[in-house]
């Protein structure tokens, strides 16, 4: 098990240094927008540009308590939410539209994973850094070991690291362990959902941490966030909640979001 802050441009490197560096690389391998793929002005937005920024639905006031959903009322849980009972509460940054489709499928199944110093900061600049305030770590849902290996990398790690780097918020790794390859959860009803995670997780040892944030890319029904979360209570854990970057407001059976291992776009790097 390890916990630390972000690893990857902090091993023996000041912060002032990795800047000097990152505005070099930027010279020479320009940013380029998330969505469209064009290259971003030197001193302007390095995530998304100027046309796109209004393309992908950020979340606003009320939401769900639960899923993290649009609501209408404040303070109340979506009418699903109810009837699933979920106890864990989600905070996601989009809803999950045809845009965040896209641009989320390239951080997942087409090697983008740079994509998510991207999400870190839109993150940071939708939620602020005080939503971190007081969490001992954050924990990246984890995949299983065979599906890792074949893509790669996990696209909910990748984006927990970019968030520590920006908070200081250590990163839990091989607490919480995907030990059994399930199904693809899209597709499956609410009961095959959870049936097809039961025993899907472990814990890897102790932890005394009481504050955790789960990382996940999308909250479809809320059950893979609901059952690592049980499990990080049975761990010691007084408070877990989680944050996503969509949140799926159309529960449909034809969204399969987890599904594809291909997606069809250019690789934007």
């Amino acid at each position: 098990m390890e916990t630390r802050p972000g690893k990857r441009h902090g091993l023996g490197i000041n912060k002032k240094l990795r800047e000097l560096i990152g505005a070099a690389l930027d010279w020479v391998y320009p940013p380029r927008c998330m969505v469209c793929a064009d290259i971003l002005p030197v001193n302007g937005p390095k995530q998304i540009c100027g046309g796109c920024e209004g393309l992908l639905t950020p979340i606003v006031l009320p939401v769900c308590i639960k899923c993290g959903a649009p609501a209408e009322t404040e303070e109340a849980e979506c009418a699903i939410c109810r009837r699933r009972k979920r106890v864990l509460s989600n905070t996601a940054l989009f809803v999950y539209g045809d845009v965040a489709r896209e641009v989320i499928h390239r951080f997942k199944y087409n090697g983008c994973r740079g994509y998510a110093d991207g999400f870190a900061k839109l993150a940071i600049d939708g939620l602020g850094e005080g939503f971190f305030a007081g969490t001992d770590a954050m924990v990246p849902v984890p995949m299983f070991p065979k599906k890792r290996r074949r893509r790669g990398y996990n696209q909910a790690e990748e984006l927990a690291w970019a968030l520590s780097e920006i908070t200081g918020v250590p990163v839990l790794i091989d607490y919480l362990k995907r030990v059994k390859e399930t199904r693809p959860q899209a597709g499956l009803t609410p009961a095959e959902r959870a049936n097809n995670l039961i025993g899907a997780f472990a814990l890897g040892g102790p932890a005394e941490l009481k504050s955790l944030l789960l990382i996940d890319d999308i909250y479809t029904t809320g059950a893979t966030l609901d059952a690592c979360a049980d499990l990080l209570r049975q761990g010691g854990a007084e408070q877990v909640r989680s944050l996503t970057l969509a949140v799926a407001v159309r529960r449909e059976a034809s969204r399969k979001p987890e599904d594809a291992e291909v997606y069809d776009a250019p690789i934007v790097t």
